[in-house]
């Protein structure tokens, strides 16, 4: 219980240095902890276990909960009758908050295992953000090639590959070594915490639709839990695998769904508030659960 309240505390840091300091620019920290921290981050939590079936299996199971999810979200939003709201209800419950959030939390509540799963599982989700979700976003006026390039400029997706292969070789790092890339794995955590309350806090409109927030919220923590439950049984992945990778699954939305609704003119202030909507309820689940 105290390691989570300890993860909200740098989210209202975050949140009230940016009320404090205006000039505290949000965006350098982002491309700081994208491409200097986060590959810190990635080599730790995948060089932290050997590779075995659980962990290998994980992202798979992962993303077929999301893939099976859409079914339902998807005809779930068809109540809405704005289009871009459909789209918005039915892809933004999917694509959840698993790094800025999901690994730090996930390393608080199962240890180093913990970080290692959820590593994992949100280098599946940003595969999953920039093929298929920027393809729905975009209703198919997205081109393969654009989306292609946004992930290989993403240094966290060749430094997870490397990952990958150095582990599933065998190749272990001594421990002066892990406490280096330890310590750039907690300082990314930190600051991924910190961004997310300073983004937080840069969100000044209320506009929302009732309607839309009530489906994208049934869908976030009704629909995608309930669907990906069984999904993930069918894996057969042990309790703890289990549990780490709902924990991810129930993370509220990523700042990223803003980006992107911002990008293809799909009501970004809305996602905006519903960004926060679950981020606040978020909080309640996580206590539940514990």
């Amino acid at each position: 219980m105290i390691t989570v309240v300890g993860i909200y505390i740098f989210i209202v840091l975050g949140f009230f240095a940016k009320k404090t300091f205006n000039e505290i620019d949000g965006k350098t920290l982002v491309l700081l902890s994208t491409y200097f921290l986060q590959p810190f981050l990635t080599l730790w939590g995948i060089m932290l276990i050997p590779l075995d079936y659980n962990l290998i299996i994980s992202p798979v199971a992962y993303l077929a909960a999301v893939f099976f999810s859409l079914v339902f979200t998807f005809t779930l939003s068809l109540i809405l009758k704005d289009k871009k709201e459909r789209i918005i209800a039915a892809l933004t419950p999917l694509i959840g908050n698993t790094g800025n959030l999901g690994i730090p939390l996930s390393y608080a509540l199962f240890g180093d295992i913990g970080a290692s799963i959820a590593t994992i599982v949100n280098l599946a989700n940003i595969f999953f953000i920039y093929s298929f979700g920027v393809f729905f976003f975009a209703s198919g006026k997205y081109s393969f090639k654009d989306a292609f390039k946004k992930i290989v400029k993403i240094p966290v997706m060749w430094f997870g590959i490397l990952a990958l292969v150095l582990n599933i070789s065998g190749v272990t790092f001594s421990k002066d070594i892990m406490k280096i890339l330890q310590m750039g794995a907690f300082a990314s955590i930190v600051v991924q915490l910190l961004i997310f309350g300073i983004y937080v806090a840069e969100i000044k409109t209320r506009e929302i639709s009732f309607k839309l927030g009530i489906i994208t919220v049934f869908n976030k923590f009704i629909i995608f839990p309930a669907v990906s439950f069984f999904v993930l049984k069918l894996f057969h992945l042990n309790t703890l695998f289990f549990k780490a990778v709902m924990l991810e699954i129930l993370t509220p939305l990523a700042v990223t769904n803003v980006n992107l609704s911002a990008l293809f003119d799909l009501y970004p202030r809305k996602v905006a508030m519903l960004v926060i909507v679950t981020s606040v309820l978020f909080l309640g689940v996580v206590f539940l659960i514990i």
